[in-house]
């Protein structure tokens, strides 16, 4: 990785952590943004390699498969509160360790494979494309969890 490509992860994950700390109204037609703003970095910047081999896809698989597990758990874990018939969403030092956590986990990954596997492997593009899965899947339940608090299925302070 580069010193931009650092510097500019440390940017988005300095602004997720910032965005997770306040409490956001939940709403459908803006549920998505942060994936979809992470999934253009991603992919604009590059860094992305397809898997050219077992261990290179396992790899690759693994990775989707935490950035989904942690995007389960943080939005089931994200504290929802009703206000004024609206629904708010806040993070907290549990779900801010789960991200902090998952990058860690690809850094660590990206790695080992850097010093173990000659071949091309994982870049800063896929990190941020893989922060871009767990932030869409939270969404998702996020707001699934939202639709329940307003039609009173649930208590409203979770």
């Amino acid at each position: 990785m580069t010193t931009t490509q650092i510097l500019v992860l440390i940017a988005l994950i300095c602004w997720s952590l910032y965005k997770q700390t306040i409490r956001n109204e939940v709403r459908g037609q803006r549920r998505f943004k942060m994936a979809i703003i992470y999934g253009i970095v991603g992919l604009m910047v590059g860094g992305f390699y397809l898997p050219t081999d077992a261990i290179a896809w396992a790899c690759v698989t693994g990775s989707i498969g935490a950035s989904a597990l942690v995007g389960v758990m943080r939005g089931n874990l994200t504290r929802l509160t009703l206000e004024d018939g609206k629904v708010y969403s806040q993070g907290n030092v549990v779900t801010i360790g789960l991200f902090l956590g998952l990058v860690t986990l690809k850094f660590l990954l990206g790695t080992w494979l850097y010093m173990n596997h000659p071949q091309p492997h994982s870049g800063f593009g896929e990190i941020i494309v893989l922060i871009a899965i767990m932030a869409a899947v939270q969404a998702q339940i996020i707001w699934l969890r939202a639709q329940k608090v307003l039609t009173g299925a649930v208590p409203c302070a979770l």
